[in-house]
């Protein structure tokens, strides 16, 4: 008798401990980029043509989650929306081989013209 119900005891036990696995386990996160920054860009030559396809990196600063950068490609208008990781900060974009220092910030538009 006593180990009938100890079996049920156990049994129960592991349906409720399967149910909370996988319940957790597919649980809806969002998305990272989601609570990303943001900010555009309009990239320029110096003679005031847009550099439209050209690609944009990235390169962030402010911890150990803040490491690494992310590529970009600007549209025919030489626009694009750059992206990083939210409590970063955005510390130099690189396009076509030159890095330039900036300081962008989350929703905010600025205008880049190369030095070349």
């Amino acid at each position: 008798m006593m180990n009938k119900q100890i079996s049920k005891l156990a049994i129960v036990a592991g349906i409720m401990s399967l149910i909370m696995t996988c319940s957790t386990a597919f649980m809806m996160r969002p998305k990272a980029e989601n609570r990303d920054q943001r900010c555009s860009l309009t990239v320029k030559y110096k003679d005031g043509r847009a550099a439209g396809y050209v690609t944009v990196s990235t390169e962030v600063s402010g911890g150990i989650s803040c490491i690494g950068g992310r590529d970009f490609e600007t549209n025919d208008q030489g626009v694009v929306t750059l992206q990083w990781a939210e409590g970063c900060k955005l510390s130099k974009v690189y396009v076509k081989g030159d890095g330039y220092k900036v300081n962008y910030t989350n929703g905010n538009s600025y205008i880049l013209t190369l030095n070349k």
